[in-house]
C-alpha cells in the first residue's frame, strides 16, 4: 500500500529570511490623492446602498487570524478609519470572545457591549462609541450567540436593531477573535469578505492555514490572505505562495491575495500612543499598503455591490445560530 500523503505540518513551515526592504517608493500618491480617490469610488457606490430591507448594499468584512500578535485588531480599526476617510459610514464590530481591546487602540472606554442589548439592559445605540473620523465602534459581538436561548421577542428585538444598524453604514468590519472556535466561525462564514491575517513567521503561517483550513467548507466564502509585517514585497510573496499551494492541494480550493503591510515602526508606535496610525502617519509605508488595501475593497465593490442586492448580513447570522443551535 502506497504511504498517504501527510497533510501540511506546522513544524514543517519553512522559515521565510527576511529580505532588504527596497530603498524607495516614490511612485506611491500622496495621502490626500490616495483620500481623493477614495472619496470617488464611494461616490459611485453611494446610491441606493443605504436601504432598510431585508436586502442590503451595505458590505461585510471579516478579519481573522488564526493566531494571536500578527496585527489583526490594529490593522481593523486603520482599514475602518481608511475606508472612512473615502465618505464612507462605517461600522466597526469587536467579537473578540474574551479580551477585545479595539476600544482601547483609539482611546475609547467601552463597558456596554451587546451583551448588554441581549440583556435589554441597554438598546444597540446606546452602547454605539464614536470613534475618529465617525467610525461606530462597538464591542462584545459574541455576546449576539445568547440569543439563541432567548425568547422569539427579544430575538426580533435585537435583529430589528442590528439591522438598522447595518441600514446606515456602508461598511461592517468584523473584528474576530483568533483561531477557528465555533462562534467566530459563525461570524466569519456568513461575512462578505474573509481576510486572514498572517505574518511571515512560521506558527502564524501554520495557524493561518488552519483557519483557513476550517473555512474552506464553506463554498461560497471567498477567503483573502492578508500578509502583515513584511520586510519586502519578496518575502510577501513567498509566504502567500506557500499558504496557496498548500492550499490548492489539500484543501481543493483557490486563495486569494489581498496584499501585504510592511514592517514599519510606526505602527508599533501607534499602539503605543493609542493613535491609529492611518491618521499620526498617514505617510508611512503601513498606512499607504493600508488606503491601497481600502481601494481595492471600493472598487471590487463598486461594481459586485450595485449589480447584486443580497439578504442582510445579521438575518444570516441569525440563521446560522439557529441552525447550530437546533
Amino acid at each position: 500500500m502506497a504511504p498517504a500523503v501527510n497533510e501540511w505540518n506546522p513544524k514543517q513551515v519553512e522559515a521565510v529570511p527576511p529580505v532588504n526592504p527596497p530603498e524607495s517608493q516614490s511612485n506611491v500618491a500622496s495621502q490626500g490623492d490616495q483620500a481623493k480617490v477614495l472619496r470617488g469610488l464611494m461616490e459611485q457606490r453611494r446610491p441606493g446602498i443605504i436601504e432598510k430591507s431585508k436586502t442590503s448594499h451595505c458590505r461585510t468584512l471579516a478579519v481573522c487570524s488564526g493566531k494571536g500578535g500578527v496585527g489583526k485588531s490594529v490593522l481593523s480599526l486603520n482599514l475602518a478609519l481608511a475606508l472612512a476617510q473615502s465618505g464612507a459610514s462605517v461600522c466597526l464590530i469587536d467579537v473578540n470572545l474574551a479580551l477585545g481591546n479595539i476600544d482601547l487602540l483609539c482611546r475609547l472606554n467601552g463597558y456596554w457591549n451587546l451583551s448588554h442589548v441581549v440583556s435589554g439592559a441597554r438598546s444597540l445605540k446606546e452602547i454605539q462609541l464614536e470613534g475618529p473620523l465617525g467610525v461606530s465602534v462597538i464591542t462584545g459581538a459574541s455576546g449576539l450567540t445568547d440569543l439563541a436561548d432567548c425568547s422569539e421577542a427579544v430575538r426580533k428585538d435585537v435583529l430589528g436593531q442590528m439591522q438598522e444598524l447595518e441600514a446606515t453604514h456602508d461598511y461592517l468590519i468584523l473584528d474576530n477573535g483568533t483561531g477557528i472556535h465555533r462562534s467566530i466561525r459563525q461570524f466569519v462564514t456568513t461575512a462578505d469578505d474573509v481576510l486572514v491575517v498572517t505574518t511571515p513567521e512560521p506558527t502564524a503561517i501554520a495557524d493561518a492555514y488552519a483557519t483557513i483550513k476550517s473555512l474552506s467548507t464553506i463554498q461560497s466564502l471567498e477567503i483573502q490572505a492578508l500578509i502583515n509585517q513584511c520586510t519586502s514585497d519578496d518575502q510577501s510573496e513567498k509566504v502567500f505562495q506557500q499558504l496557496k499551494k498548500t492550499t490548492e492541494l489539500f484543501l481543493h480550493t483557490g486563495l486569494a491575495q489581498a496584499g501585504q503591510i510592511p514592517h514599519d515602526m510606526h505602527v508599533v508606535q501607534s499602539v503605543y500612543d493609542r493613535k491609529p496610525f492611518v491618521l499620526s502617519h498617514p505617510h508611512c509605508p503601513a498606512a499607504e499598503s493600508i488606503f491601497r488595501l481600502a481601494h481595492d475593497l471600493l472598487e471590487r465593490h463598486q461594481t459586485a455591490g450595485q449589480q447584486n442586492k443580497q439578504e442582510s448580513y445579521f438575518p444570516r447570522l441569525w440563521q446560522r445560530l439557529l441552525g447550530e443551535a437546533a
